[in-house]
C-alpha cells in the first residue's frame, strides 16, 4: 500500500510559524495528526531533500530569475545516464538491421 504522508511546504520569510499552525489546523479537521519529532523549519538557502528529490532555490536559465522547484538528484540523474548508455551502447545498436542488410 503506498501512503501520501510526506509534505514539504514552502513559505515566505517569517510566515513559518504561521504556517505551520495552520497545517496543524488542517490535519487537526481531518482527524489526522502531524509528527512533531520529524517536523521541522529550514531556511531556503540549502536544499530539502524529499523522497530523493532535492527542494530548494533555482533559477531560469533564459532571465536569470530565481524561483523554488525540484529537480531529480545527482544520484538519479546519474543511474538514469547509465541506464541510457546500457541500452544504447555501440555494441547493441542496429545489431537487427546490419544482419538483415548482409544477408
Amino acid at each position: 500500500m503506498t501512503w501520501a504522508d510526506d509534505l514539504v511546504i514552502m513559505c515566505r520569510r517569517g510566515k513559518a510559524e504561521e504556517v505551520l499552525q495552520r497545517l496543524r489546523d488542517i490535519m487537526a479537521t481531518l482527524k489526522l495528526t502531524v509528527n512533531e519529532e520529524k517536523t521541522r523549519i529550514c531556511k531556503s538557502g540549502r536544499p530539502v531533500r524529499l523522497l530523493g528529490y532535492p527542494f530548494g532555490r533555482l533559477y531560469k536559465r533564459t532571465t536569470g530569475q530565481v524561483y523554488v522547484g525540484v529537480r531529480p538528484s545527482k544520484k538519479s540523474i546519474r543511474r538514469m545516464v547509465e541506464r541510457i548508455h546500457a541500452m544504447t551502447a555501440i555494441s547493441a545498436t542496429w545489431q537487427e538491421a546490419y544482419r538483415w542488410w548482409r544477408s
